[in-house]
């Protein structure tokens, strides 16, 4: 009887022990605290989102950070053990972008940009399974090795080759008005607009893709109009005014 009695005050102590243990290392909600990120996306990824938005024009609109669980779902007929570690597999996950169409938002395809650290052997198993599973759901996806500087023309034709679409040549419209550059422009070196005088109708796209150092925007070559360096070619932000960042060609 005393035994019982013993382990039945054991017990009670045990469980008033471990509420306050739970109050104690549970914060409220009033005193958790965050931080911003600042930034949806990094340098890599807003470069060459300019490139992406460029290369699928009006027709597309494109999502950035899209959650795997918010594309897929777990197919029917599996049994609830399976369905919840299938769900905790894709709301981990996310894709770098997603085409839609801009009509309706259906899916057209997933992209993914590479960097470096998807060589390791986690990211390369996590890739793996991403492509996987968008392939089982008939999700198109397309990957880009991250770089520098892209071809339009490349980035079109990959991603047509998915969309079962042709992409129309896309075109950033040019300044209303004549903005000037530097008198001593250096080819390959970034400058401040200045006094180097362009008119809006000299324009020439080319088949690279250049993004701003600036701003990230894509870059388009124009060629001055006027001044002393009048008839040279040369980058240009496409965002000008609000980025005035140029950059010489050399002839």
């Amino acid at each position: 009887m005393n035994t019982l009695l013993i382990v039945a005050v054991v017990l009670i102590v045990l469980g008033f022990l471990a509420v306050f243990l739970q109050k104690q290392t549970s914060a409220s909600p009033s005193a958790l605290t965050f931080k911003s990120r600042g930034e949806l996306f990094t340098p890599a990824e807003r470069s060459f989102l300019g490139v992406l938005q460029q290369a699928v024009g009006d027709e597309f609109s494109i999502f950035g950070k899209v959650r795997l669980g918010d594309l897929i779902k777990p197919s029917s007929g599996l049994n609830p053990s399976q369905r919840l570690s299938t769900l905790n597999k894709i709301n981990l996950k996310h894709i770098d972008f997603l085409i839609c169409r801009a009509d309706n938002l259906a899916f057209v395809a997933a992209v993914e940009l590479d960097d470096k650290s998807h060589r390791r052997k986690d990211r390369s198993e996590r890739d793996v399974f991403v492509d996987q599973a968008l392939s089982s759901a008939e999700i198109p996806i397309v990957r880009f090795a991250a770089q520098k500087s892209y071809e339009l023309t490349d980035v079109k034709q990959r991603i047509a080759a998915v969309t079962n679409s042709t992409l129309a040549e896309s075109s950033v419209t040019p300044p209303t008005e004549e903005f000037s550059l530097g008198n001593q422009i250096q080819p390959g070196v970034e400058q401040s607009v200045n006094d180097f005088h362009m008119q809006p109708d000299e324009v020439s796209q080319s088949p690279a893709v250049l993004t701003c150092p600036a701003c990230q925007s894509v870059m388009v070559k124009r060629q001055a109009k006027k001044g002393a360096n009048a008839g040279n070619w040369f980058w240009a932000c496409s965002t000008f005014p609000k980025c005035r960042k140029v950059i010489a060609i050399e002839s």
